[in-house]
């Protein structure tokens, strides 16, 4: 542990230059592992800048989060090559580099220390540097850094043509011929009607001239 360092961020720093040399010290033994492990030496390198700075707009008070805009790109910045994508993993880095645990365990109780802990409260965005770094080294981030909640999803629209009302049943036609006709269903004049009898009247007696 570096006991010399006074500030939170001259800690940090001492941290994380134990843990690149034990990598660059890993990568020389390790040929498989080196391009992977000179990767993760160089961006280790950027995040103790990275806080360092932020540490100091912390104590300046100017250390506010500022709004994320939003990339006219987002695919095309997200997207990385294989060969410069870090195992996600949890605690992957200690079989690969002797001594890593070592430094896990001095950044668990940096974690836990009054002083990180205000800047955590006044710097929330810290938790995106150190959280993967504690993910690697396998160490379990205190509640401070845990991540925000996100904001609950608006529901797609529903986009679904709308259903279309059943055709209605064609009416059946009775058969010509009036078979299959129900005499209760007709109207009670027409069943009641008969035929006119066609036969012809008598015919008067002619009349006799007197």
């Amino acid at each position: 542990m570096t006991a010399a360092a006074t500030t939170p961020a001259e800690t940090f720093a001492g941290i994380l230059t134990g843990l690149r040399n034990a990598i660059a010290a890993a990568a020389a033994k390790n040929p498989l592992a080196r391009l992977l492990l000179v990767l993760l030496w160089s961006r280790l390198g950027r995040l103790a800048r990275r806080f360092i700075a932020l540490a100091a707009r912390v104590e300046a008070g100017t250390a506010a989060p500022r709004p994320r805009r939003a990339s006219p790109h987002p695919a095309e910045k997200r997207a990385r090559p294989p060969y410069q994508r870090l195992p996600r993993r949890f605690a992957w880095l200690p079989p690969q580099v002797p001594g890593a645990a070592a430094f896990g365990s001095q950044l668990q109780y940096w974690l836990a220390t009054e002083e990180m802990a205000a800047i955590l409260a006044a710097a929330p965005q810290a938790g995106r540097m150190l959280r993967p770094l504690c993910r690697m080294l396998g160490v379990r981030p205190p509640p401070a850094l845990a991540p925000p909640p996100r904001p609950a999803r608006t529901p797609a629209p529903d986009c679904r043509p709308a259903a279309r009302p059943s055709p209605a049943a064609p009416r059946s036609r009775p058969p010509r011929g009036g078979a299959g006709r129900d005499p209760a269903a007709q109207p009670a004049a027409q069943a009641g009607a008969r035929r006119p009898d066609r036969r012809r009247a008598p015919r008067a007696p002619p009349s006799v001239p007197r």
